[in-house]
């Protein structure tokens, strides 16, 4: 898979510009912005592994879901990983805090891509105005996806209100701030079909067991998940076209992987479609996790939902 910069040259006229303003951050917040990126991503990894030892729930179920989806490896492996899953986030949390001033533009330019000859398919796709569903998920550095991404096309992602209504505020400005639109999960389906129909490309993380969404029982790690349809139903609006992206770490810097731009075609059976579309995204996310275990959300509740739940339903 090839590598490339992510247009590293000069700022485009034609691209929108960073969004600034909105409610002022909590103090705490405010202050992590004067450390430098990298001694902020330092200073959280660590308090997040220091979090990881804690005996609470989240920490319990990160521990119990690695050894669910990789029965063969030992106590120690699954007790070192979780460890890393926590100094991750932790560590990527603090860095998107600590760059909340930085502009986007110029975060791109440290950027380099995974699958270039990829994101030109999908770019060629936005230059002709035609609508593409961008899947992504819970791996590696989702926030700066939209952050960087609204600064190359004209993107819209699909996100989920915040209970902190400062939390909230402060993820939606970091999100749009350099030019991506952000759309809640809650919204008309019919405005989200017209964001596609206007050439926009959609990116949406269905990598989780939403039980109030429709979905489909999918393997993640060999057991069934049930995972949100819409993002594939969506995509039969984009003429069937689908593109993963991610943005990962790869040795201490953030990598933006581009995966290939497949085209599934319609066909009389709607449902069938729909089970295509999610099966082959998520594993295509599987093989990513697979390669970096420690950087996607084992302790979110993937498996949360059994086949007979939805029995009925």
């Amino acid at each position: 898979m090839n590598n490339a910069p992510l247009h590293p040259g000069p700022r485009d006229p034609a691209t929108p510009r960073p969004r600034d303003g909105g409610p002022p951050l909590p103090w705490f917040l405010r202050a992590l912005r004067v450390l430098p990126p990298r001694v902020a991503k330092q200073l959280g990894g660590a308090l997040g592994e220091l979090f990881g030892r804690l005996p609470m729930r989240d920490q319990r179920r990160c521990r119990e879901h690695l050894a669910r989806g990789y029965p063969q490896a030992d106590a120690a492996w699954v007790e070192r990983t979780a460890r890393r899953c926590f100094r991750h986030v932790g560590g990527m949390a603090l860095w998107t805090v600590a760059t909340i001033p930085r502009d986007p533009f110029t975060l791109r330019r440290q950027i380099m891509v995974e699958g270039a000859e990829n994101a030109h398919a999908l770019l060629r796709r936005c230059r002709r105005g035609q609508g593409t569903m961008i899947a992504s998920g819970h791996l590696g550095n989702w926030e700066l996806l939209p952050r960087v991404g609204g600064t190359v096309i004209p993107l819209s992602v699909i996100g989920r209100r915040l209970r902190w209504p400062w939390a909230d505020a402060m993820v939606r400005r970091i999100r749009e701030s350099g030019g991506a639109r952000q759309l809640d999960q809650d919204i008309d389906i019919r405005a989200l079909v017209r964001e596609l129909r206007q050439g926009r490309p959609v990116g949406t993380l269905p990598d989780q067991d939403v039980p109030r969404l429709a979905g489909v029982f999918v393997p993640w790690f060999g057991i069934p998940a049930y995972t949100p349809v819409g993002p594939a139903a969506l995509a039969g609006f984009a003429d069937g076209y689908v593109i993963p992206v991610f943005m990962l770490e790869r040795q201490g810097r953030w990598v933006l992987h581009c995966g290939p731009l497949r085209h599934f075609p319609r066909s009389r059976d709607r449902a069938a479609d729909q089970l295509a579309i999610t099966a082959w995204f998520m594993r295509y996310e599987e093989a990513l996790v697979r390669q970096i275990p420690h950087q996607w959300v084992w302790w979110h509740r993937r498996w949360r939902t059994r086949p007979e739940d939805r029995m009925g339903a």
